[in-house]
């Protein structure tokens, strides 16, 4: 069949554009991108400013105005300032005597992103002046990377504070047969109980200090690529967490005890529990 030549040149031209596929590992670093940028450029530095009330579900208003925007950038601005100069302001400050002993967690692996998130966070976790002890808990490192973690952390991350640790751990990701490398959390946290806290040896022991002290023991897990604004501790009084709402109400006491853990809600976008709030739950 005969076609036209300027209907040919025409279909030869369209055949002959380029496409642009749009991949979904494109998608996934414009919207990385956009995520950064916001805490970037709008939340740097983000602690929360108190909020104006500390009823049940409440939560401060958001800024109505560029004026209330700026506000909120000064205060999140100068709450990271004093976090950081708290180490000089106070360097004799210490808790109570009845202060329980707090340890704060982290699993990882021994990769290399996860080597330098460690050190971001044992050294905010300095900045802030975190209470009790640190740990790396470490899963899975062959010989040579344990020995040169070891290494990098006595010579450098103890200098923080003798208070920081690194407990090394087998790799439970195969521990049921099925390659989930989540299992090092959970595993790693019970051979850090058994090995490094003795837990059990001590709840069972004769001496009654050793299990009291056991026993009341204040665990937090938070993950590597976390970063602490400010002390984390048990006692939640007098703190601007938002306390998520539950039909018991919320509790008497704001404070990690026998029977009421407490955990944390993590979110981005501009509810409760937003990029800007630390928004808490506790359970019982």
């Amino acid at each position: 069949m005969a076609v036209p030549a300027r209907q040919t040149q025409r279909r030869i031209g369209v055949a002959q554009r380029p496409k642009l596929r749009l991949r979904p590992e494109h998608l996934l670093c414009v919207f990385v991108a956009i995520v950064f940028g916001v805490q970037y450029f709008v939340f740097r530095g983000a602690d929360v400013p108190p909020p104006t009330s500390t009823g049940q579900g409440e939560r401060p208003s958001p800024p109505k105005s560029p004026q209330q925007l700026q506000q909120l950038r000064k205060s999140l601005a100068d709450s990271l300032h004093s976090a950081n100069n708290i180490h000089d302001e106070n360097p004799s400050s210490s808790p109570p005597a009845d202060f329980p002993p707090h340890y704060t967690l982290f699993s990882t692996s021994c990769s290399s992103p996860q080597n330098w998130q460690s050190f971001v966070f044992f050294f905010f976790a300095h900045k802030v002046r975190q209470p009790g002890h640190v740990i790396r808990i470490a899963s899975g490192c062959t010989p040579q990377q344990q020995e040169e973690l070891t290494a990098f952390h006595e010579s450098t991350v103890s200098k923080l504070s003798p208070d920081f640790h690194v407990h090394f751990t087998p790799d439970f990701t195969n521990v049921s047969g099925d390659n989930y490398k989540y299992y090092n959390k959970p595993f790693g946290v019970r051979h850090w109980l058994e090995h490094w806290l003795r837990y059990e040896e001590k709840v069972r022991s004769g001496d009654d200090a050793e299990r009291t002290e056991a026993e009341d023991s204040i665990v937090m897990i938070l993950d590597p690529d976390m970063a602490l604004m400010r002390p984390l501790t048990y006692d939640f009084t007098d703190s601007n967490v938002l306390i998520h709402k539950s039909k018991r109400g919320p509790p008497k006491v704001k404070k990690v005890m026998h029977g009421q853990p407490w955990a944390s809600l993590y979110a981005f976008g501009d509810g409760e529990c937003s990029i800007l709030l630390e928004c808490s739950f506790w359970t019982r």
